[in-house]
């Protein structure tokens, strides 16, 4: 009896403990800030696919040893066309299709083409409106009916520095990742390659290549 009893005290022990949690209660994860801004914005979120034909002349590296012996190049360079293609993010601000996205991402829009696809996974073909090269921003437009989710731009907060941001893009070709950390600057100059961007916000949540182009976010979305 005195066992029997000992292993009903251990087992209402044990199911005590398992179900003190639910007890105390604990926080729905949906319901957290960060899930709820990224939540909000993810539907208008685009991954940027740029392709860009290319001409280069290729030689034949026996060019030279033939002109120093012959006075004359053997073989005439020859041109090769190349496509480059490039990844980018972006995000749309009307419901009819404009999208921000970096300069970088669309720059040399004469020749390139742009293949936009949206959160759903459905893939548009999108032209280029205009770009700064100073902010490296640019517009571009998908060229279908639908109606898109968008974020709006009356919605931006004030820059905080210390305050919680959210990088959401395509990073490394991976749609829809998030990556978090802190707003570390504003109003950054910085110069690149002879092009001096101003104006810049910076911050330590990781931004990888595929991520030009995405939202910034704060907690409120």
């Amino acid at each position: 009896m005195r066992l029997k009893n000992r292993a009903v005290c251990v087992v209402a022990a044990l199911f005590t403990v398992a179900a003190s949690p639910s007890c105390f209660g604990q926080a729905d994860p949906a319901s957290e800030p960060a899930v709820l801004a990224v939540a909000k914005v993810l539907p208008a979120v685009v991954n940027i696919n740029t392709e860009r034909m290319v001409r280069r002349t290729v030689r034949d590296p026996f060019d030279d040893f033939y002109s120093q012996f012959f006075g004359y190049n053997r073989f005439r360079p020859r041109e090769v066309r190349q496509t480059l293609q490039s990844l980018g993010s972006g995000f749309v601000i009307d419901p009819t299709g404009y999208i921000v996205t970096n300069q970088h991402v669309v720059e040399r829009a004469a020749d390139l083409k742009i293949h936009v696809t949206t959160n759903d996974g459905k893939t548009y073909r999108a032209r280029y409106i205009a770009g700064d090269d100073k902010n490296d921003l640019a517009f571009i437009k998908i060229d279908a009916q639908p109606v898109f989710p968008f974020i709006n731009l009356d919605n931006i907060s004030p820059n905080l520095l210390g305050q919680t941001v959210m990088v959401v893009g395509n990073a490394a070709g991976y749609g829809s990742s998030i990556s978090r950390g802190v707003l570390s600057a504003v109003k950054r100059d910085i110069t690149v390659d002879e092009t001096e961007y101003k104006g810049l916000v910076q911050t330590d949540a990781a931004i990888n290549p595929g991520n030009s182009g995405g939202p910034v976010i704060d907690l409120s979305g």
